[in-house]
Parts: structure tokens; sequence; C-alpha cells
């Protein structure tokens, strides 16, 4: 099985388009695509850029779990008691 999206080779490349079998693919950087592996490089390469929606998601991800971690660190919280304080009567 090919690796994907390994470092400067067909996989990683915006004009590759897998076949079934994931080790060869179609290069679509010309008219007539031609057959290559996933492992091969040429000259032509463009690395896909990175998804924003993905990288957003990410962060998302991350942020939940340092909140979780916070709350945890933090031990239980007595929250705050709602409303006024009562009145205090002087017994004087």
């Amino acid at each position: 099985m090919a690796v994907l999206n390994s470092k400067d080779t067909c996989n990683s490349c915006i004009y590759f388009l897998y076949q079934e079998n994931d080790l060869m693919g179609l290069c679509r950087r010309y008219p007539t695509y031609q057959n290559r592996h996933g492992s091969e490089w040429c000259g032509d390469f463009v690395i896909v850029p990175p998804n924003p929606v993905f990288k957003s998601m990410v962060l998302d991800m991350e942020l939940v779990e340092q909140r979780k971690k916070v709350i945890k660190d933090a031990g239980y919280v007595v929250p705050k008691p709602r409303g006024r304080p009562r009145k205090v009567q002087d017994e004087t």
C-alpha cells in the first residue's frame, strides 16, 4: 500500500488522482492523463494546500481538551450563591 501524503511525491500532489488499488494513479497535469505510481515525483509537483476547515476543526478539538484539563486541574468549584444576601438582625 502506498504511503498517503508523503512529502514531495505524487501522493501529495494536487494533480494526482488515486485509482482503486492505491498504488497507481493518474497524473492530471496535462490533457493526456498518465499512469503514475504514488511514490514518483516530477518537476511539476505542486503540494496539495491544507484544508482550512480541517485545521479549524483540529483547533476546536484542542481547545476543548485544554478546557477539560483546566477544569479537571481546578477541581470542583462551588458556585456562587444566587440572589441577595440575607439581612442579619441585630439582637441589641
